[in-house]
């Protein structure tokens, strides 16, 4: 290939934001320095800072939540955490990664992740139903009762899987607090055990 033929050639999309990143002269300054003070104002993230590709990172997240499903945990912990750091503003790499700790017993790391998801999307019904589960077995009654009630109100209809999760232990605990009062045992704390379901 000749010079001629090199400078022919059209710049790639990644040549130009490398030279924008190498080139020494003052536009690259004030290019480097908006960049990083829009990451250290968290107007952007680590991946966006970086460049990497959105794709690429639901494909981790994908590959992240097979391994979830088929029960390596540990190893979806690593890929969530990794998520979570190079891009914290998406829920549902908080969302996934409050789902390892919770199979993991890691309750106040799977809350906190639940929250975390919560703030970015109010909608997430499964990051409400399962933080409120959390809540309704460390006997946080009310909190529970909040977050399964917000679960229901998101979907009135009862198309969600997650929501109707919620009805039904919403149901399973007005029947165990009925129990409690037709069966009052004094000085019982713990949960109640919830009936079987008649076929």
């Amino acid at each position: 290939m000749s010079d001629s033929d090199n400078r022919i050639r059209e710049t790639t999309l990644e040549e130009k934001v490398q030279s924008k990143l190498f080139d020494p002269t003052p536009q690259r300054k004030k290019y480097v320095i908006e960049l990083l003070y829009k990451f250290f104002a968290q107007e952007i993230t680590y991946s966006e800072l970086t460049g990497i590709p959105q794709k690429e990172l639901f494909q981790l997240a994908e590959a992240g939540h097979l391994k979830l499903t088929y029960g390596r945990v540990e190893e979806a912990q690593k890929v969530f955490e990794c998520l979570v750091k190079l891009d914290p503003h998406n829920y549902y790499y908080h969302a996934a990664l409050g789902s390892v700790y919770q199979k993991q017993k890691k309750y106040v790391e799977a809350v906190f992740e639940y929250t975390e998801s919560l703030r970015f999307n109010q909608e997430d019904v499964a990051s409400m139903v399962n933080r409120g589960e959390i809540y309704l077995l460390h006997k946080n009654f009310r909190k529970a009762a909040e977050d399964f009630r917000g679960a229901i109100l998101k979907d009135p209809h009862g198309r969600n899987n997650f929501s109707n999760r919620a009805r039904s232990l919403v149901i399973a605990i007005k029947r165990n607090l009925q129990l409690q009062k037709q069966n009052p045992v004094t000085g019982a704390k713990s949960l109640p055990v919830l009936p079987a379901k008649k076929n």
